[in-house]
């Protein structure tokens, strides 16, 4: 079974300036099989994040139909598609989406509250001393650095232990010598799940053996 497919699915939204609808996605197809890893290239607002928001019903297309893991999530009600969410898809930001008032442990433990299938707490430290913040537990966001920060983010999006990883310009905001240990870090906990990471960074894309243009996908892009 796919883990991902997108069937004639299309996304707009209004200009601001004018008000008319300006397309970002038209997806006619796409498929991805259970545990690949895949790295989708494309410039800034080529429809990267547009299209992780729609695989994780952040955000709903359109028209046409987004399979997870054999659920069409388009049929979902929003309060079944957070719930699916939590249960299936872990998702990485480029921005970290941490609560600052928030440690960085209970930033995960929060992360694991809406599982249907609740984890054990020692799974959160666990987590977060497999991305090497051990000693960083009860750091709040503003007394980490941003690679730290990604990394609680990145424990985070693992903690309901997930089938499915969704990285959004995971080292967009990190230095080189960060942005590739997150990398690695990135690739080793995802081991046998699906992943697709969007990135514009040339150096990221060359770890990934499998790598597609977003313009082979989306028809706006292309046309």
């Amino acid at each position: 079974m796919s883990a991902i497919q997108l069937t004639n699915v299309r996304k707009s939204y209004p200009d601001p300036s004018t008000g008319q609808r300006v397309p970002i996605l038209d997806i006619p197809a796409f498929t991805l099989p259970t545990g690949k890893h895949l790295a989708v290239r494309g410039t800034s607002g080529s429809g990267k994040t547009t299209l992780l928001h729609c695989i994780s019903g952040m955000t709903l297309p359109d028209s046409g139909s987004v399979s997870v893991s054999g659920t069409d999530i388009t049929r979902l009600s929003e309060s079944d598609r957070d719930r699916f969410r939590a249960n299936n898809i872990g998702y990485i930001f480029q921005s970290f989406n941490l609560l600052d008032g928030f440690t960085a442990l209970e930033n995960v433990q929060l992360g694991m509250q809406f599982a249907d299938k609740k984890k054990p707490v020692s799974r959160a430290k666990d987590l977060l001393n497999s991305v090497g913040l051990s000693g960083r537990l009860h750091n709040r966001p503003s007394q980490l650095s941003v690679g730290q920060q990604q990394r609680v983010c990145i424990a985070r999006a693992l903690a309901n232990d997930p089938d499915i990883i969704l990285a959004d310009e995971p080292t967009g905001s990190l230095d080189p010598k960060t942005s590739a240990e997150v990398l690695s870090l990135i690739k080793e906990l995802t081991a046998g799940k699906t992943l697709i990471l969007v990135s514009h960074e040339t150096e990221v894309l060359a770890q990934f053996e499998t790598t597609i243009d977003l313009s082979e996908l989306n028809e706006v892009v292309s046309a």
